[in-house]
């Protein structure tokens, strides 16, 4: 890492006086390298605010059903957006990770063979939906060590490929506490080193007590004087990942502070993890101008865009939702309380199926789910896809090729070629 490219406040010797500044170890093999302790997230902003795109992005969120008052088709939209976040959010960090991982049964999938992708997704999703319900009660109260560490042991333990120890910040003398990112091979041309591991714990703190403070966040909503919520996005985000609390996982969970932060200023979230990968280097360019330059702007533009484009990619993807339903109730036909009928209802969060699974979720007989199926067959509803665990099962295609399309892709194509693997023999 540069010395040079960070702002003079960040290349100031630290001390523990200031606060913040870049500051070496005495790791074997880490002599030479610069690390950054981050100051505290700040209440104001220098430079100009795209005071514009604040205000749009203003008006979509304001415009997004109040998290207490969801209908029962926000909820059924919402679980579904949240399986697409938790897989977007994991292939960000070089995951495999594919819609069919977060929407299939763990009892389908599972093998009890130890970690692997449907897991780790699945704990993702249900981690994410736990502490949205949390927040909804507690409010900015949820930010602390305790909370971002149990986010966090839940992300990563079942993810095959993680690195350090679940829920465990990094702590100096343990393995992994040192953390240089970018560079390749050669510490020296890292392109930032985040807070070494005797400053982790504090700066955290810092972080979580500007999340937490209900006035800060009070003002903001009510545009009197505090920094409004897509700032706060912004802010949080950039320095909780100059931390870097953890070994690995530091993307996915503070990706998962800005629905959790929508949620305390009371709205249903937008997940915007779609859109981080399709704009990832836009999103790198961002982070790291708000981390080295303390210039926070290119990422408040950012996290505007990502509301903006992200309400518009909810709409038509909601839309089709619907549409798909309304198209099943046609074509299907089915008498009202029969199983193929209540297994339509049932496929609209768990499109990927088994007999069993049927069986156990709709509370019939084997003979009933298996009819069940072949009836949905016949309206080409669903195909069969392969053995697993020596269960035949069974995919409603057109649903999972509405959420597994690349990010602003076109909903049509993506629903026609779903058609003909129905149509297919």
């Amino acid at each position: 890492m540069n010395l040079k490219e960070l702002h003079i406040q960040l290349r100031t010797p630290f001390t523990k006086e200031r606060g913040y500044g870049a500051t070496k170890i005495k790791s074997v093999g880490f002599e030479n390298i610069y690390f950054v302790v981050p100051p505290a997230p700040p209440e104001k902003i220098d430079g100009q605010l795209p005071a514009k795109l604040l205000s749009v992005a203003l008006k979509v969120i304001g415009g997004l059903p109040s998290i207490d008052k969801a209908t029962p088709l926000d909820k059924l939209i919402h679980y579904l957006f949240v399986r697409q976040e938790v897989v977007c959010s994991s292939r960000l960090e070089g995951t495999w990770s594919t819609i069919d991982h977060a929407l299939t049964p763990g009892e389908i999938c599972d093998k009890n063979e130890g970690k692997n992708q449907h897991q780790a997704v699945r704990c993702y999703a249900n981690i994410l939906e736990e502490m949205i319900e949390v927040a909804k009660q507690k409010k900015e109260k949820i930010f602390n060590e305790d909370f971002i560490c149990k986010i966090h042991k839940k992300i990563v333990e079942n993810d095959p490929f993680a690195t350090g120890i679940p829920g465990s910040l990094r702590t100096e003398g343990k393995s992994g506490s040192i953390v240089i990112i970018g560079g390749g091979l050669r510490r020296e041309n890292s392109i930032y080193n985040p807070a070494p591991p005797s400053q982790v714990k504090r700066c955290l703190r810092e972080v979580l007590d500007w999340l937490g403070d209900e006035k800060l966040a009070q003002l903001g909503d009510a545009s009197v004087g505090g920094p409004s919520l897509p700032i706060r996005m912004a802010i949080g985000h950039v320095h909780f990942e100059a931390v870097h609390p953890f070994t690995d996982g530091n993307g996915r969970t503070g990706r998962m502070l800005w629905p959790l932060q929508m949620v305390c200023s009371g709205y249903m979230p937008l997940y915007l993890s779609g859109y981080v990968e399709k704009y990832k280097d836009d999103y790198r360019k961002s982070l790291e101008s708000a981390q080295k330059k303390l210039n926070y702007i290119p990422m408040i533009e950012f996290i505007c865009n990502a509301i903006i484009e992200t309400d518009q990619e909810n709409r038509e993807t909601r839309k089709a939702i619907i549409e798909l339903e309304r198209k099943w109730q046609e074509i299907s036909k089915f008498r009202d309380n029969s199983a193929p009928r209540r297994a339509l209802k049932l496929m609209l969060t768990n499109p990927i199926i088994c007999s069993s699974f049927l069986e156990k979720e709709l509370g019939i007989s084997k003979t009933a789910s298996v009819d069940a199926i072949n009836a949905l067959k016949r309206k080409k509803i669903i195909r069969f896809r392969e053995l697993e665990n020596r269960k035949r099962i069974y995919a409603a295609e057109e649903l999972i090729a509405i959420l597994s399309r690349p990010y602003g892709s076109d909903i049509d194509l993506a629903l026609e070629r779903a058609q003909r693997l129905l149509q297919a023999r």
